[in-house]
């Protein structure tokens, strides 16, 4: 029998105090003196023991991490790493192999780039932010449509549908910069505030009978 994939919640339920397992493990680990084990860390960070190995893993691989040699017949809990090679206050983001994970990049190069620009279209932002990652015009339209929507955004000026058409153009509302981490958009029709710890906005469902 196969086994069964586990789903993934909601951002905000796997945050603590505003941060991921990932970025709660990787804070743990920096500030933890000498070698450490898995057990140690997942007890300081409020981490899973599994999600906590799979990361470690990862961080050993890319580079990170460094295992005890004299302890290598040793598994899970109580195996012994150190951290050999300190990225800063951002936790790395990898792939099971140790490879740096893309996903996401665009978010925050749109987020990072709101700030720098001013006053932008869709397709302004995504050319603005392809400097660092890839990002098309029409993630770029919907990530501003759901961030107008939960108040991050003031249009400046609407879209024209008309022949000549052109672009909503947008700037970031005054005080809405709420850190450096993007506001996410969930599956769950919702944007989710990761500075804030907070779902800042939901999409009202309609029922039958509303007019």
């Amino acid at each position: 029998m196969a086994a069964t994939k586990k789903k993934r919640q909601p951002a905000q339920l796997e945050m603590v105090g505003g941060k991921g397992s990932r970025q709660r493990a990787w804070e743990a680990i920096r500030k933890h003196a000498g070698a450490f084990t898995c057990y140690q860390i997942a007890r300081k960070a409020k981490v899973d023991m599994e999600t906590l190995l799979t990361y470690l893993r990862s961080l050993q691989k890319g580079g990170y991490l460094a295992a005890d040699a004299a302890g290598s017949e040793v598994y899970g809990a109580d195996k012994v790493w150190e951290l050999v090679r300190d990225n800063g206050l951002e936790a790395p983001r990898l792939t099971r192999d140790g490879r740096p994970v893309t996903q996401g990049m665009g978010t925050e190069a749109m987020w990072r780039s709101m700030r720098i620009i001013g006053e932008f279209n869709a397709r302004e932002l995504a050319a603005h932010a392809s400097v660092s990652v890839s990002v098309a015009e029409v993630t770029a339209k919907t990530y501003l449509l759901a961030l107008h929507r939960a108040g991050y955004l003031t249009l400046v000026k609407p879209a024209n549908a008309g022949r000549n058409a052109t672009p909503g153009r947008y700037r970031l509302a005054a005080g809405k910069y709420t850190g450096p981490r993007p506001p996410m958009i969930q599956r769950t029709k919702s944007v989710y505030d990761p500075n804030l710890n907070e779902v800042v906005w939901t999409e009202v469902a309609k029922h039958d009978d509303d007019l």
